[in-house]
């Protein structure tokens, strides 16, 4: 089973993800808020916390959201 572990949104495209505790997700739509939101294929993107802790390791500074991910998750095979 998938955890999610972090949401993050950005308000401008090209800017910075900042973490959110929590949002609201629209069917053909995405998370309401984010700039990357709408009638496209790149509605909501995701990331591995796995491959995020990974290069953190070698980038302790780098923060959540820094990929542009809409969801860290844990646990999808």
């Amino acid at each position: 089973m998938g955890i999610v572990k972090a949401i993050s949104i950005s308000r401008k495209k090209g800017t910075v993800k900042r973490e959110i505790p929590v949002a609201r997700f629209e069917a053909q739509h995405g998370i309401v808020g984010d700039a990357h939101a709408g009638p496209w294929h790149r509605q909501v993107s995701l990331l591995a916390e796995e491959s995020f802790l990974s290069v953190r390791s070698l980038l302790p500074g780098l923060a959540v959201g820094a990929f542009a991910e809409n969801l860290l998750i844990s646990g999808l095979e």
